[in-house]
């Protein structure tokens, strides 16, 4: 085939073969299942209410990375972090404040191949007030998993204008270790009030600390989702290169499995409160993919959620999980992982913890 043009402007630069994209072999599997529940006909209606749905079909492995990459961007324009090399995975934003408090605060957990960054996003709502020399006093609650290296401080954060702060930690355990453990957080700052006949900050200021919530490390945090086209054929290959680790728990809080209406017998708003989502909740806080349509689930009684992922340094995680729902006793979830690396299976396990 020849393409032809009369405007010479088309032939000015060579065909560069680099610019067409290239689909994989999993993201053309993804693409194909798509289509074919797409152009299905509807079995299940999905409820209007109740929490986000998980991203099938590699669109989730897809977000982890776009989130990683940009937040891997803003790292390395940071000097004291360039050393740390590439990385790895960066989590959802995590709410350790409400809203409405004077200092609004959330998380990000950042994991490279030896250490652990926390980036804090700090925002000052305190009218005329200046907040200088910003930094947080992050403490892990096990003291033998993890070292504090330094803190990038925000130097100043004047009224609702958002600042970072940036604390580091390196992994004694090696490179190839999956740290678990859970972090107190104060923040300590300089206040100082603004002049109004001048508008700048005071002279003088007094030193003042706030604790915020705790911040959980979990195995979920060194796993990205993954697609895979057979999940029986990752569990047997996972399973035969790697460890096993299962564990029944009880989700009391959990209302039922499949996000539809509950019975109004066993609402406390029959007319408007709808079933926490079990099937949602798992996917959501072990980060791994779901695989072969089980993130939908028929029936609100039982159900098998079959979830697929791998390491942030490669290696396979897979997850075999069962529900059963009682109206006395909530959700019972069997859970079975496995992983081809040492710790991963029940570094995965305690993130339900």
């Amino acid at each position: 085939m020849y393409v032809t043009s009369t405007e010479k402007e088309t032939f000015a630069a060579a065909f560069d073969v680099s610019t067409v994209p290239v689909v994989t072999q999993e993201q053309a599997l993804a693409e194909e299942r798509t289509k074919k529940l797409t152009t299905a006909t509807p079995t299940l209606k999905a409820p209007s209410t109740g929490p986000p749905k998980s991203k099938a079909n590699g669109v989730a492995e897809a977000a982890t990375v776009a989130a990683t990459q940009k937040y891997a961007e803003e790292l390395m324009r940071i000097p004291e972090l360039k050393e740390y090399g590439t990385l790895l995975k960066s989590s959802v934003p995590v709410e350790l404040t409400e809203s409405e408090t004077e200092y609004v605060v959330t998380a990000v957990k950042h994991v490279f191949k030896e250490h652990i960054v926390v980036q804090y996003d700090i925002k000052n709502t305190l009218p005329d007030t200046v907040l200088e020399d910003v930094t947080v006093v992050a403490t892990p609650s096990e003291e033998d998993v993890l070292e504090e290296e330094f803190i990038v401080p925000a130097p100043k954060l004047a009224t609702n204008e958002p600042g970072i702060v940036y604390v580091t930690f390196k992994k004694l355990a090696g490179e190839n270790s999956v740290p678990v453990t859970s972090f107190t957080n104060i923040l300590k700052f300089t206040s100082k009030e603004i002049d109004p006949t001048t508008g700048e900050p005071e002279d003088s200021g007094y030193e003042d600390e706030y604790q915020v919530e705790d911040l959980e490390l979990t195995g979920s945090d060194y796993v990205i989702p993954t697609f895979a086209g057979s999940f029986d054929h990752v569990w047997e290959q996972t399973g035969a290169n790697g460890e096993e680790e299962s564990e029944t728990l009880q989700l009391s809080n959990m209302k039922g499995i499949s996000g539809k209406p509950f019975p109004s017998q066993f609402c406390q708003a029959p007319s408007t409160k709808h079933i926490t989502d079990a099937t949602e909740q798992l996917i959501s806080a072990l980060s791994l993919q779901p695989l072969e349509g089980t993130d939908v689930a028929l029936s609100n009684s039982t159900h098998t959620l079959k979830l697929f992922g791998k390491t942030v340094s490669g290696g396979r995680v897979a997850a075999l999980i069962k529900m059963a729902f009682s109206s006395k006793t909530g959700v019972t979830t069997k859970i079975t992982v496995r992983a081809e690396e040492e710790g991963v299976a029940p570094a995965v396990i305690a993130s339900l913890s």
